[in-house]
């Protein structure tokens, strides 16, 4: 697999970081259920390394949703990453949308692997999502199978099923695409119906499709333009509305288990490039001063339960460009709140 010097400056700073990182899954028994946890995470996390040259002014105005690389969330506590990965020759390389970052898809991997093997009581979730819009080559599907089925990477995967454990994932990166690269997952699982609907009943329609041919119901609110009037008050109603089933519902076999993915990020302002609409930072960051805030306060008000995986802009950093997003905040709430209903393991 060829790698560039990226690869070598990402190792560099997981030794320099390792040491320092919250091992919070360390304290979560072997026998929870992925899907009864609460877990922050990143959305389009790759912008958090910034962007490449060409396009880094456009970036900065257009394609900002992270203030911390993707070492820094990690060592922020966030365990679960939005990666948008898209063709580039023979490699595959992160965008948000047309922009590209400064990271290669690869590295991210070849990164948390190495987090892994230096803190292997925790875990990571991919949400992967194939970014069009920048491809140069037509061969993203044959780049991601080879990717995932490489000698460097495939041993630290985990393939899917519903009632995955803490102890299943240990030290193992889970990944569910939302589009399909291939007949089946070459490993974790594909997602399939993801919506940026407000309805509910386009929500709860999603399922994950394992190897093995089976599927499982999750719950995704991924509603993301809250530009116009009224629509950010929707955005945040919503939100608690999949927290309120969230923290209600106990998953206890196949047959009952839902995982949630309660997206908190969207837009709030938005800006004309090559004569078609596109979000700002800024917007995101307007957005984040609300959604992060609706979350922390709904945490500390109602009573303790899964929130399922929760991906948030700006997480990690309670200011950005002079928005108080509480991101920081964020994490440090969700990751508690494992805390307040998770029983302990009987020894």
């Amino acid at each position: 697999m060829k790698k560039n010097i990226l690869l070598t400056l990402a190792l560099a700073t997981v030794i320099a970081l390792s040491s320092e990182a919250k091992n919070w899954m360390s304290k979560l028994p072997d026998s929870a259920l992925i899907c009864m946890l609460s877990i922050p995470g990143t959305h389009d996390s790759g912008t958090g390394n910034g962007f490449e040259p060409d396009v880094a002014a456009i970036g900065e105005h257009f394609a900002r949703t992270q203030d911390l690389d993707i070492a820094r969330q990690w060592k922020a506590g966030i365990r679960a990453f939005d990666l948008r990965p898209c063709s580039r020759g023979d490699y595959l390389h992160i965008n948000h949308s047309i922009i590209s970052t400064n990271v290669r898809f690869d590295d991210v991997l070849f990164m948390l692997r190495d987090l892994l093997i230096a803190n292997p009581t925790e875990f990571a979730i991919i949400i992967m999502n194939h970014e069009s819009d920048g491809d140069t080559e037509k061969n993203y599907n044959d780049l991601a199978v080879e990717l995932l089925n490489s000698n460097e990477i495939k041993n630290y995967l985990v393939d899917f099923n519903s009632t995955l454990t803490v102890k299943d994932v240990r030290g193992k990166i889970l990944i569910i695409s939302r589009d399909r690269y291939a007949d089946e997952p070459v490993t974790g699982g594909f997602f399939m119906g993801w919506t940026g609907s407000e309805s509910w009943k386009s929500q709860t329609s999603c399922r994950i499709k394992a190897k093995a041919g089976l599927y499982t119901t999750c719950y995704v609110q991924d509603y993301w333009a809250t530009h116009a009037p009224g629509t950010q008050q929707t955005k945040i109603d919503i939100i608690k509305r999949m927290l309120d089933f969230s923290t209600s519902h106990e998953s206890t076999s196949p047959a009952n288990a839902i995982w949630f993915f309660n997206m908190a990020s969207a837009y709030a302002l938005a800006d004309t490039l090559y004569g078609e609409s596109f979000a700002l930072s800024d917007g995101y960051r307007q957005n984040a001063s609300h959604t992060n805030t609706a979350i922390v306060d709904y945490l500390k008000s109602h009573k303790a339960g899964p929130t399922g995986i929760v991906m948030a802009d700006f997480a990690g950093v309670n200011k950005s460009n002079g928005y108080k997003v509480r991101g920081k905040e964020l994490v440090k709430a969700i990751i508690n709140n494992n805390f307040r209903y998770m029983p302990k393991e009987s020894k």
